[in-house]
């Protein structure tokens, strides 16, 4: 039970502003320009479905960042989603990550959300642990994620906390798992960023697309936590 309540307390420190620094995304599909001797900027695209409770599609409030040991609020970098460029559907959503970051390496530690329809509302952790090397005066393409929630077997990680009891169950976070792939889509999503923001629309992407998801390791995480 202890591990349980600590996911949901990692859900609630995710999405608190006093124990991290909350910030938007960027470039948005209004701004014109970008300067990489400020910030470099991370991009990917992610699918985020639920396969198992289909009604309960995830929809995600914040991606958390992670610098060096994340002892400080400065170094717990949560960046909140927008709609831009976003398509939905019954069968998932599919969003364009736009992270303006500082030189240096970081931990993707995850991507947190909700999903409801009254009365019920549950929460999810999707648990990437990818480290990303963000080096200055860069856009850097990471790939895309696929991530789906299926139904769990014994022993696996969960989607989101198991409290509280009945909201939890119903949206299929309790009894669901993660089933994440990562892949090299750097055509199809680049034109797209560029089509989508202008800023980005004669800048040079890098293409270094994250290490295949770790199960095991995303497993071992949450068994210590």
């Amino acid at each position: 039970m202890k591990k349980f309540i600590a996911l949901f307390a990692i859900a609630g420190t995710l999405l608190t502003s006093g124990c991290a620094t909350v910030s938007p995304m960027s470039p948005t599909t209004s701004t014109s320009s970008v300067d990489t001797t400020k910030n470099s900027y991370a991009l990917m695209t992610v699918t985020l479905k639920n396969a198992y409770h289909t009604s309960y599609q995830p929809s995600p409030i914040v991606v958390n960042m992670e610098r060096g040991a994340a002892d400080s609020r400065e170094d717990r970098l949560n960046f909140k989603f927008d709609d831009q460029a976003t398509t939905t559907s019954d069968t998932g959503n599919h969003y364009f990550i736009r992270l303006p970051l500082a030189p240096g390496k970081y931990v993707m530690r995850g991507i947190t959300g909700q999903s409801g329809i009254f009365p019920f509302h549950g929460m999810f952790f999707t648990p990437l642990h990818e480290v990303v090397d963000i080096k200055p005066n860069s856009i850097v393409y990471l790939g895309h994620i696929d991530a789906t929630i299926v139904e769990r077997k014994e022993g696996e990680l969960r989607a989101g906390p198991v409290i509280p009891l009945v909201d939890q169950a119903v949206a299929g976070f309790s009894g669901g798992t993660w089933d994440i792939s990562v892949s090299d889509q750097f055509d199809n999503d680049v034109t797209a960023f560029k089509k989508d923001f202008p800023a980005l629309t004669n800048a040079s992407i890098d293409r270094e697309v994250l290490p295949a998801w770790d199960k095991q390791k995303a497993t071992d995480w949450w068994n210590k936590h």
